[in-house]
């Protein structure tokens, strides 16, 4: 029965690497470079929308002041009602 490539395991030191896919290690590895600066790209983009439409919404409030303020009177409206 044979495993692959080698039919016989007493001369191990004279034949390479074994294992699936021998080769594409370099490639491999740059598509996971890549893949891993593509993600950052679109995360950072994702998020400087959402930032942008939390800006709008704090905006529309009335501004951070207001916004500050209204936490703050929620926060201790709570704190007193328990």
């Amino acid at each position: 029965m044979s495993t692959g490539l080698v039919d016989n395991w007493l001369n191990v030191d004279t034949f390479g690497a074994i294992y699936p896919f021998v080769g594409t290690e370099m490639m491999l590895a740059i598509v996971g470079i890549v893949f891993w600066i593509g993600w950052h790209i679109i995360q950072i983009k994702k998020e400087a929308r959402e930032f942008r439409e939390d800006i709008e919404n704090i905006n529309k409030q009335g501004g951070p002041g207001k916004v500050l303020d209204d936490e703050g009177r929620r926060e201790m409206e709570d704190a007193v009602g328990q």
